[in-house]
Formats: structure tokens, C-alpha cells, sequence
């Protein structure tokens, strides 16, 4: 994906005082995309934006982290809405459902956003609507943060009935900056920008398109947030063999993780071939692993009511110094070294 969303993430993670070297460990990447003296590459992996994204809502303990809005939203407060919408009939049903449970949590908010319009607008174009997700009127957040949040809200409604959205126009707040071609390349329709609200049109018939979605797919759907909802790729295209099984071990997060001959029987396909096609990708299964258990024992030891040895006991290992041994190979410090660099950052 384009490194300017995650150099927009990064620079909101260095304002709360977060160090950003260390940030950029976290999400593994060697290079700082706000260092003027160095090179920013033009593409970084959406793995290491969603990592990015994770983090940051921990450190604001804010799913939304001020993307323009009047309050905070805590983590969890997009599980709880889906799980709200779950089982709307249709995809105009969802989206006032959606609207309706903001709405409902706004009245806990010190916020003045209650009864804040209407999630479909009419639009000249009597076949069109507007779907908008923002609940104020401010206009202080940037193009791309507009951009994101549509690009997640077009991800997660496409992925509820099964199809891509037919967007036929993305709306946004502000002139353009010369980012036109990017995001008609994000979005593949038109952009009308200096619009009143953000938002994305699309056919009137399209808002009738069935739920197809249930709460056993919506579970496993949210295993994998933020990074199903930060992709860049259209929603449904086929994804790499290393993605599938990253999204299986991810159901793993807690104990022992699989191992190569119960992942592949899970993707229908031999031991052998599993190798040979990750292999074709550059990666390989055992790495895939590590990097994965590296990233659940970095989360872990984030949280300051675990000890270490609980950190080990959650990750599956039954004598704490394999755990000691394998977080000094993954990081080259010992647990509690990260954890103390963790606390004077």
C-alpha cells in the first residue's frame, strides 16, 4: 500500500510521544517514512499499517484516534456495533442500524451529535445516494484520514453482503491536492471533492443488496480486524497463500499455534505444496510463524498486568525458557528488557 496513510498514522503516534523507533520495530520496518534525510519508500506492506493501527488505538485507547471526530470511541466499540448490525436484512438496513447505535452512544458522550441527519443522503441524481459515516460537521481532519475511514467502511459493508460495493463516486470534504488519481485508483470511481460531507454514492437499487453475512462469519470476520479493513487490494480478490495462512494462525493467538501439516490440511492441500508455494512468495512456513508469535508476545508484554512467565504460559510454551530464549532470537533482548525499554520510552 502507498507509505503516505502509514506516514499520517505515524506522525499521530510521534505527537502523543510514542517513540517512533520503536513503533517502527513493532510493525517491522526498517525504514522511517518521516526521516527527510532518508529515502521513504513508495510502497510498505498493509501488515505493517495494520500493526501501526493496532497500536495506535492502544496507545489513545481510541478505535477512531481523532480521525475528525468529537469523541472517542474505546476499543471494542466496533465490535459492539457490528454485532448490532449482524442481522440486518439488507444493506440499507445495516447502515441505518449502524447510524442508530452511534446514535445510542452518543448520549454518553459529552457530545452534541445525537440525531446527526441521516447515514443516506439524496444526491442530484435521483438513481444515487450518499452514504456517509461522519456524525459532526468539522472539518478538521485531513483528505487522507476522510480517505480511510471510507476505505473501511467501503471494505467492512462489501464484506457484510459478499460483493464489492458499486461505488460510482467518492465524496470529500477540502479542494483537491493533486491526490485525484490515487484515490480514483483506491476507490475505482470518480472523486467530487469540496463536497459538504465525505462519503461514497451508490446506485439506489444497489442499498437492497441482502445481508449475507452471520454472527459464526462475523466472529471470525473480526479476528482478523484491523487488517481485512485496511487492505488495499478490492475486496474479494483472491489473496496470497502467505495471507490465508497468517488469517489461520491468527485463530491461534492464544496457545500452541499449528503446525505446517494442520494448516495445510486446512487450505486442502498437502504439507509439500504448502512449502513449495510459499517458497514461490518469497516466505517461508516457519517464518511466517515467528514473526507471528513475535507479534503476540510484543502484544502481550504490552499489557502490564501479565507477568512474563504469564506471557509464556498464553503464547503455549510449557518451560518459560524456551519462551526467554525464543523473544531474545525474535528481538535480540530478553522479555524484560523489551518491557523496560516499553516503560521510559
Amino acid at each position: 500500500m502507498p507509505v503516505k496513510p502509514l506516514a499520517t498514522l505515524l506522525r499521530v503516534v510521534r505527537d502523543q510521544g510514542y517513540p517512533v523507533e520503536r513503533a517502527l520495530e513493532h510493525i517491522g520496518l526498517d525504514t522511517n517514512p518521516l526521516d527527510p534525510a532518508k529515502p521513504a519508500p513508495a510502497q510498505v506492506p498493509t501488515a505493517s499499517y495494520s500493526k501501526l493501527y493496532g497500536l495506535l488505538m492502544q496507545i489513545l485507547q481510541d478505535e477512531a484516534f481523532g480521525l475528525g471526530e468529537a469523541y472517542r470511541a474505546p476499543p471494542g466499540t466496533f465490535r459492539m456495533m457490528c454485532l448490532f448490525i449482524i442481522h440486518s436484512t439488507s444493506l440499507e438496513h445495516a447502515l441505518r442500524r449502524a447510524w442508530e447505535f452511534y446514535d445510542y452512544c452518543d448520549q454518553y458522550r459529552a457530545t452534541d451529535l445525537r440525531n446527526a441527519g441521516s447515514p443516506i443522503r439524496d444526491l442530484p441524481d435521483p438513481d444515487q445516494q450518499l452514504c456517509v459515516f461522519q456524525r459532526g460537521a468539522g472539518h478538521q481532519e485531513t483528505q487522507v484520514a476522510q480517505a480511510n475511514v471510507l476505505l473501511m467502511m467501503y471494505r467492512f459493508y462489501s464484506w457484510l453482503v459478499g460483493k464489492p460495493l458499486p461505488l460510482t463516486g467518492l465524496y470529500l470534504r477540502g479542494m483537491d491536492s493533486g491526490n485525484r488519481s490515487e484515490y480514483e485508483g483506491l476507490f475505482h470511481c470518480p472523486v467530487v471533492f469540496g463536497a459538504e460531507i465525505s462519503g461514497f454514492a451508490l446506485p439506489r437499487a444497489a442499498l437492497q443488496l441482502p445481508v449475507v453475512q452471520t454472527e459464526e462469519s462475523l466472529r471470525d470476520f473480526l479476528r482478523h480486524t484491523p487488517y481485512m479493513l485496511v487492505r488495499r487490494d478490492p475486496p474479494g480478490q483472491e489473496r496470497s497463500l502467505s495471507d490465508q495462512v497468517e488469517r489461520i494462525l491468527t485463530r491461534y493467538s492464544s496457545g500452541p499455534l499449528p503446525g505446517a501439516q494442520q494448516v495445510a490440511a486446512e487450505l486442502n492441500m498437502s504439507p509439500r505444496t504448502l512449502h513449495r508455494r510459499l517458497t514461490r512468495e518469497g516466505r517461508s512456513f516457519q517464518q511466517l510463524k515467528d514473526d507471528f508469535r513475535r507479534q503476540i508476545a510484543l502484544h502481550y508484554l504490552g499489557r502490564r498486568e501479565l507477568s512474563i512467565d504469564a506471557v509464556a504460559a498464553l503464547m503455549g510454551f510449557q518451560d518459560n525458557s524456551a519462551f526467554y530464549r525464543s523473544f531474545r532470537k525474535w528481538t535480540g533482548k530478553s522479555p524484560g528488557q523489551y518491557r523496560e525499554q516499553m516503560s521510559h520510552g
